[in-house]
């Protein structure tokens, strides 16, 4: 039984909430300029405080309130009947401060107004210092640890609440608040002092050499589009005018940016290979204090892992994933590479001989050479010419003139969210459906609203979907793609303190947070999940909606696994909800979808021109989708080779600081699995930035990779649309719905997809799972 909801659904298609402008803004129940002067009565996402940006302070302030309520209960707690509420208020916890911390750290990404921004950072920092606190709090450690040593109160437990409270066990002492006083502070010490450190190294993570120079632009730059080389020259200069004055008999001087897109443009036209490796050095380059910081964060992390008696921080951080220890992430990684390796080796000689009929030489190819010899792999004809020559040099047979770059015009942003409904409702019999808005509950007018509704169990929850680029003048917003979750769905109903969130700051008159849901004779209450979705897609015009190529598809249909993860998991704790999973199996529902995107058969459905209204032609769909997988086995091996470098970094090796030394270490790994030789002098490792907040786990998109890739053979690939409802189903019921409250191998064992010997590390890699 669903219980009222105050908000209406509209009668707007889909495809017009998103593509047409004029009919989508009758979406919004007022006009934008009412909620930027803060007069709205609503909040955003409906919370009745966050109508003016001072409701965030008050919001954090209230939550730490509450908070601190509940964590004297549970320190205060001695009898079994106390013990044994222990998880739940440590869960409850969670919430209260998560509600308002994930809504702040959406809003601090998003707003226009630079005055919500600077409230919600103010309200994330407070409950940042807040939850550090909680984090090394002894009171809740010791509470947990005794519940957790008293076996009649455990042999109570679900294996929900014993999963939840084991992760809560892990998570505390990984911050070593079960070492001896002494031991804990130098462990909070370093823990600080990786911090810093890894702020500094992502802050900074761009090349040391910051513009190459040519003094012969227009023949320095042969190849590069004329009108990029006019600028740089002009700009140039512009730059030299301020200084002296330049003789017009002089060529024109041309100075590149190593951090932009022009570099990359000019690695990937320059004919002059002498161009090309000057940027590429330039753009891999990196100072003695980049290098110093990076290996000093990653030493660090050995020196913590030193203090909890592991052998490197890789055995600290994967104890509770799903590979459990860095040999497993090392086996697996090693031997997909080695067989992934002769695909990868015949794309590399096909690029080699390419430069080889360029040159005339036999050189093999360089790291300078792989964006510029890899053009004439994709040329929409087919065919490609001497760089310098005007002869053609066929390299594929049956030359076409098929136009990719003309594929987007079937593709816009409403036909396709309606597509992926339409697939969603063929997996789950679940729909997306546009809603309004009220005044002051969303952050933009571009914003929309869709309520996820299953075809029996009525709405699931609320997807707030961001997904165009800012207008001129429109404000700043997070440039990547992102899921965001605002509120988690749980169980409410057996709270032990009666939790209202936040008072009335976090309050929602609409019972949108609520839903009851028969099992048997007993019925449950639960909050349903608030979820964000951010892309900067092409923006609508009149007469003109925004539309998508294939990336940009596929980009969308990830985002949306993952939202429909947070939806369709229905767990009774926040802390293992919907996408609050193992690192390495967070990207198999995305990761699933994505394949969808990548299929025809699926792609078909839903491509239609969006002036005409003509089904996208076939031929042109399967020439895009054979062109996006150009190179891709060298693309696998460069990810690969990514992973490794990420494990090796964190690997005993860092235990050594007068011996560790990252270039090195990268030099041996790319020239032993990658067939493009390193180049002395660079030292791409700086820009890495993933290892600071993927610490370990870079390999988690690959192993992620893996269970899709079989589920989706297993459950859906080679069968009519009509029968995807029965593997649907499964792939919910057996892991969808568990969320992170389950070990997620037991989900793939019901399905079938995993093989012998692999749980214990001992499978080998299979190629089959990449492509």
């Amino acid at each position: 039984m669903v219980l009222k909801d105050a908000q209406q659904h509209s009668n707007i298609s889909l495809r017009d909430a998103f593509d047409t402008p004029h009919i989508s803004q009758s979406l919004n129940i007022s006009p934008y300029s009412e909620f930027v002067g803060h007069t709205s009565k609503m909040g955003l996402f409906g919370y009745l405080g966050l109508h003016h940006p001072a409701g965030f302070v008050s919001a954090a302030k209230n939550a730490v309130q509450r908070a601190q309520g509940i964590v004297d209960k549970v320190c205060a707690a001695t009898t079994d009947d106390e013990l044994k509420k222990t998880t739940k208020r440590l869960d409850t916890l969670s919430d209260i401060l998560c509600c308002v911390v994930d809504t702040a750290e959406v809003i601090r990404n998003v707003h226009p107004d630079k005055e919500f921004v600077n409230a919600a950072n103010q309200a994330h920092s407070i409950l940042s210092n807040y939850l550090n606190q909680l984090n090394t709090h002894q009171g809740l450690y010791k509470t947990l640890k005794q519940t957790l040593d008293r076996s009649n109160i455990v042999d109570a437990m679900s294996e929900e609440e014993k999963r939840v409270a084991k992760l809560l066990m892990i998570d505390f002492e990984k911050s070593g608040i079960h070492m001896p006083d002494a031991t804990r502070a130098e462990f909070v010490r370093i823990n600080d002092r990786i911090l810093e450190l890894g702020q500094e190294f992502t802050m900074n993570s761009f090349p040391s050499e910051e513009f190459v120079q040519f003094d012969d632009a227009h023949n320095d730059l042969i190849g590069v589009p004329i009108p990029l080389v006019d600028a740089l020259c002009r700009a140039s200069s512009r730059a030299k005018r301020g200084s002296q004055s330049e003789s017009s008999n002089r060529p024109a001087r041309a100075i590149v940016p190593t951090s932009s897109d022009i570099a990359s443009t000019i690695l990937r036209t320059a004919h002059k290979e002498e161009t090309r490796k000057r940027i590429y050095l330039a753009m891999n380059s990196a100072s003695s204090h980049q290098i110093s910081v990076l290996e000093e964060m990653l030493t660090c992390r050995a020196d913590l892992a030193r203090l909890l008696g592991k052998p490197s921080y890789g055995h600290v951080y994967l104890i509770d994933k799903m590979a459990e220890s860095p040999e497993k992430v090392k086996s697996f990684l090693e031997t997909l590479s080695y067989a992934n390796r002769p695909l990868c080796d015949n794309e590399y000689n096909r690029l080699n001989d390419i430069k080889r009929v360029h040159t005339g030489r036999s050189e093999g190819i360089r790291g300078w050479d792989r964006s510029y010899y890899t053009q004439f792999l994709t040329r929409p004809t087919y065919e490609t010419t001497h760089p310098s020559s005007s002869t053609p040099t066929p390299l594929r047979s049956g030359a076409t003139s098929l136009r990719l770059n003309s594929l987007s015009s079937y593709y816009s942003v409403g036909s396709t969210l309606q597509g992926l409904s339409d697939v969603f409702n063929m997996l789950y019999g679940v729909r997306l459906e546009p809603s309004q808005v009220l005044q002051g509950e969303t952050w933009h007018p571009d914003v929309r609203k869709l309520d996820v509704v299953h075809e029996t169990e009525g709405k699931l929850g609320t997807i707030y979907c961001d997904l165009f680029s800012r207008e001129s003048g429109g404000g700043r917003k997070y440039e990547s793609a992102a899921h965001f979750t605002v509120r988690c769905s749980r169980r409410i109903d057996n709270d032990y303190d009666h939790y209202e969130p936040n008072f009335d700051t976090m309050s929602n008159p609409n019972n949108e947070q609520i839903v009851y849901h028969s099992q048997g004779k007993s019925s449950k209450l639960y909050q349903l999940p608030i979820i964000v979705l951010v892309t900067s897609f092409q923006r609508p015009q009149e007469g003109r909606p925004g539309l998508l190529e294939l990336h940009d598809i596929q980009t969308l249909f990830h985002e949306m696994g993952h939202a429909m993860h947070s939806m369709l998991a229905k767990t009774d704790y926040q802390h293992i909800a919907g996408t609050r999973v193992a690192m390495d199996f967070v990207e198999v529902p995305s990761i699933l979808m994505e394949l969808f995107a990548k299929s025809p058969q699926v792609l078909a459905k839903f491509g239609q021109h969006y002036q005409t209204g003509d089904p996208i032609p076939m031929d042109l769909l399967e020439a895009q989708c054979l062109h996006l997988l150009t190179l891709e086995a060298l693309e696998t091996q460069q990810q690969l080779k990514m992973a490794l470098l990420d494990q090796l970094y964190h690997s005993p090796l860092a235990m050594s600081k007068s011996t560790f030394n990252t270039t090195s270490i990268l030099e041996d790994l790319q020239n032993s699995m990658f067939p493009i030789a390193f180049a002395p002098g660079t030292h791409w490792q700086i820009q890495f930035s993933h290892l600071f907040g993927y610490s370990a786990s870079y390999y988690s998109y690959m192993w992620s990779r893996r269970w899709a890739s079989r589920i989706y053979h297993k459950l859906f690939h080679g069968k009519p649309m009509e029968e995807w409802r029965a593997g649907g189903e499964e792939f919910r019921q057996q892991v969808l719905r568990w969320g992170g409250g389950r070990d997620p191998w037991i989900g793939l064992q019901h399905i079938g997809v995993v093989k012998e010997g692999e749980r214990d590390g001992h499978g080998s890699g299979d190629v089959n799972d990449l492509y």
